[in-house]
């Protein structure tokens, strides 16, 4: 069957169940691996999330000190 005939309906529905059967070939062997590439994984997700906390603590830091200088010292009259 060619699929250059074939309608784009037909070929959208086989290329949703080509990738329906590729994502439940890869849930279902999921823990296949033996752990070598996980471990560079959580090491790039270990960096990226100290990254975010300091942008975090940089930003807020940051408004801090802005919510800080905008309050007037309270003296008496």
């Amino acid at each position: 069957m060619k699929t250059a005939l074939m309608p784009l309906a037909v070929r959208l529905q086989l290329a949703a169940a080509d990738m329906r059967a590729r994502a439940s070939d890869a849930w279902l062997h999921r823990h296949d691996e033996d752990g070598v590439d996980e471990a560079v994984t959580k090491m790039i997700w270990l960096a990226v999330g100290i990254v975010v906390a300091l942008a975090a603590t940089a930003f807020f830091t940051t408004k801090f000190n802005q919510a800080k200088d905008s309050v007037p010292n309270p003296v008496a009259p």
